[in-house]
Order: C-alpha cells, then structure tokens, then sequence
C-alpha cells in the first residue's frame, strides 16, 4: 500500500520524533521464539519474540527481519553473517580490505596527506580484531573515526565511534570495552544470567546503560501488508505538557494542519504498556482518495534513562479488517517487555 502524499504529511506531523519504536503496518518469517499459539484466523495471532536494545517485541511470525541497528554509548554496531561460501579467514580478510579501500578514496581534510591516521590488530578481542583510525571529516583535521572490525564466529560486527582526534585513546578505550562486552548470541537464545543486557541481531552486550543508547529494527511481509519499523533511544530533556501523542492529534484535528484529510478516532487513551504509561491513539485517516488506520502508542520516556526510554510505536494500515488488525496492535503491545537487569 502506498499512502498518499497528504496522508504521509500527517503521518509524519504526528509520529516523527528523535527517538521512536516504531511499527508501521502498509501493504511476507519470523525467526525467534514462538510466544503464542499458532493461528486460526482469529483471536491472537502466532507471534515470534526478538529481542531489540534493552527490550523485546512479539511480531507476527510471517514478518522478517530485513534489518536491526543500534548504537551504545555513541558506537554505531553494524552485524553481518559469513557466507559460508569461503573461508572465514579469507572472507574477513577480504572484508576488511574492502572497507580499507573505502577509506583510502576519501577526501583527506586540508593540510594532511593521508586520511588513515592508524591501523592496528585487537589481540584479545573476539576471534580475530583489526581497527583502523582516520579522519571522518574533510572539512577538519579534528574529527577522527575508530572502526573495529570484530570476528566473533559465525557473524562479525563493525564497531564505529566518531569523536575528536585529540581524543583518539579515549575513543579507543570505549570502543575496546564495548567490544570485549560483546558476546555472539545463539538463534533465539532470550535465557542469559544476570546482567545489563542490550541486545543486537546476532549478540549481546553485557553493558550498564551510560549514555547516547539506540535501537532500532524494521520487519516486513505479512498477508494483511505489515512492515514493523521498532526504535528505542534515551531523552536528555522531559517532554512538555501537551505535547504527547494525544496532543499532537488533537491540534492536527483542530487547527486544521492535515488540510484535505477526514480524521476519525477509533481509541485515544492513556494505556499502561510493561509498567509505563503511555498515549495510545488509534484513528482512520481519508483523503478522498485512500483511507488508512493509522495506530500508535508512545511513552515520552524519563531523562537519561536506559531503562525508560522515549518509545513509540505505531501501525499504519490500508483501511478494513479492523478487529483483525486490532486484535494483532493489542498482541504487540502486551508483549512488549524490558530484557535489562535479570535476564530471561
């Protein structure tokens, strides 16, 4: 399903916000842990469990996973899986020079010759580590990128922090810890011992939270056209009055802002989703040319806390199959669970 331009305007005039959990329904297998019964056509759909940052979600079990991404302590974590086509010796090797050459190509900032700065292996750290420190940016000889490249197994992982050159050890101390926090983690595997959790696609950091913490994952493929974008990130600075989900609805209803496009509540509500207190908004949305179901729910988080952070998510369908739909909205939301602290 393609939403029309006005439709998307409202959209996003009600759901963009810096830091969000998102889950968009449009328009095909899920991979974890099965969390309910399988299903029937109606009641509670079949649903499959993934872990995300310091929470877990149940989607539908058709979904896929096309893509999960996160950042700690301003590290950008991006995971990939070996082929298995080739050696992993060699296919690390070849990955690395690929990445290396990369970096080569770029613009170096005025006064220096070279944009590596440093390359050096990770004894230690995983299986097999190597990390390279450059300049990220040509316009100043200031800003310097660490980026890891970590054999853990069956998958690897690039590690990136971006920061000052001055600070270049501090940065590599940071990335170094984070990197020996990581663990790679089974298909499926949700039961680990005590400990501060953030989950990524394929691993786990045992990590307390500190600072600057994003998760972020999109799932599509689903008879009814579900696509699930899921994002969760800390706030530095406590949300107005007035300004949550419910109010952001209420003053596109009422000032008129998404000009041309009838809006019609199903549910506005405060609703209580794993002990936080949330705006829940449910709403049919017709331009005269399309009509969707737009659902959301959206807790404003507390200030710089790993543990409660600014969570949003929403679900935007074609119109029809109301109860269905709303019978998978309220599985997804029931299921939402924090993974930090104990483990499970």
């Amino acid at each position: 399903m393609t939403i029309s331009a006005t439709l998307r305007r409202a959209l996003l005039f009600l759901l963009i916000t810096p830091i969000v959990t998102l889950l968009a329904c449009t328009s095909s297998e899920g991979t974890q842990k099965k969390s309910t019964p399988p299903s029937t056509g109606k009641g509670v759909p079949r649903m499959t469990t993934y872990p995300i940052g310091r929470f877990a979600i149940d989607v539908p079990a058709e979904m896929k996973l096309v893509h999960q991404w996160q950042r700690l302590r301003y590290a950008e974590i991006e995971e990939f899986a070996w082929s298995g086509s080739v050696p992993r010796e060699r296919a690390r090797d070849e990955a690395w020079k690929k990445r290396l050459t990369e970096i080569g190509k770029l613009t170096p900032p005025k006064g220096k010759e070279r944009v590596i700065i440093e390359t050096r292996d990770f004894p230690g750290v995983g299986a097999w580590a190597r990390g390279i420190l450059f300049y990220g940016n040509r316009m100043s000889p200031k800003d310097g990128n660490w980026l890891i490249l970590m054999d853990v197994g069956q998958t690897a992982a690039w590690l990136e922090l971006k920061g000052l050159v001055q600070y270049e050890q501090d940065m590599l101390h940071d990335l170094t810890e984070i990197a020996k926090s990581y663990q790679a983690r089974r298909f499926g595997d949700l039961k680990l011992p005590p400990g501060n959790w953030f989950y990524t696609e394929h691993g786990v950091i045992n990590l307390p939270y500190l600072e600057q913490e994003t998760a972020a994952a999109r799932f599509e493929g689903h008879p009814l056209g579900l696509e699930i974008d899921i994002e969760t990130t800390e706030i530095h600075k406590e949300e107005a009055e007035n300004h949550g989900l419910i109010g952001r609805t209420t003053a596109v209803i009422v000032t008129g802002y998404a000009t041309g496009i009838d809006i019609k509540r199903i549910r506005s509500r405060t609703r209580v989703v794993t002990g936080l207190k949330g705006d829940e908004e449910v709403d049919r949305m017709d331009d005269g040319t399309r009509s969707v179901l737009s659902f959301a729910w959206r807790f404003a988080g507390r200030k710089d806390s790993g543990e409660h952070p600014k969570i949003l998510i929403t679900m935007e369908c074609a119109d029809g199959h109301l109860e269905e739909k709303l019978q998978i909205w309220d599985a997804v939301l029931n299921s939402l669970k924090p993974m930090y602290g104990t483990g499970r």
